[in-house]
């Protein structure tokens, strides 16, 4: 497995966001997790990626726990958060290469080329992104998907903002990856449909269960 959840558990003001929740998720899957806002969808995200801890429970990839993976992490996988977490007062070539440095990447002139024409950012590469939309900023931080190597890739809402062409190219972005052997995991709050996707829908206590796999007062559907 890629991806194992095993049996975590989280709460926050007194509320159970996730119980005895589990997932697992192998090599050339594209996983979406589907809920309404406050459903835990970001919370599990955070919580596989190190940024927020289980009160219990565990969480590995490819075997190795994730608290254990430290400085390896970027090695192991790559993770796009809601907020594209970019510098406005810089251009866009400025802003990847301070991605790629932090990242530990030789972005190479033929390889910000190649990732900028991919999103049709090439024309604007040197205008500074405060000046642009949100989409053009979306497009952007996808862009950090080609600039490196890597099999499991998380997303926390990759389709917002994005006009319905760019929606079609990740589209095919994520079936490639997934045809290499990799693994996409992202959050939405509606249905992108691709194909050979998996479904994973959160739903808080006590939903009226309709063809789930019920896990403790939480349920997966896949």
């Amino acid at each position: 497995m890629i991806l194992e959840i095993i049996s975590i558990y989280l709460s926050r003001n007194k509320k159970i966001i996730f119980k005895n929740f589990c997932l697992k998720i192998k090599n050339s899957e594209i996983v979406t997790l589907i809920g309404r806002n406050g459903s835990g969808k970001t919370s599990l995200l955070e919580m596989i990626v190190g940024l927020l801890k289980p009160e219990s429970g565990a969480i590995k990839i490819n075997s190795i726990n994730i608290e254990e993976i430290g400085e390896r992490k970027r090695d192991q996988f790559i993770y796009i958060p809601y907020e594209d977490a970019l510098k406005e007062d810089l251009t866009i070539c400025e802003n990847l290469q301070i991605w790629a440095n932090l990242a530990s990447v030789n972005l190479s002139k033929e390889l910000l080329e190649k990732s900028l024409d991919y999103f049709s950012l090439s024309e604007i590469k040197n205008v500074l992104v405060g000046k642009l939309s949100q989409g053009q900023k979306k497009k952007i931080a996808l862009t950090k998907l080609l600039l490196i190597n890597c099999g499991l890739w998380i997303l926390d809402e990759p389709f917002n903002s994005l006009d319905k062409e760019s929606i079609e190219i990740l589209k095919k972005l994520f079936l490639s990856h997934k045809k290499k052997g990799g693994v996409v995991l992202f959050a939405s709050h509606i249905d992108i449909k691709i194909r050979g996707k998996i479904n994973v829908f959160l739903k808080p206590p006590k939903t009226p269960l309709v063809k789930t796999t019920k896990i403790d007062d939480w349920e997966a559907l896949r």
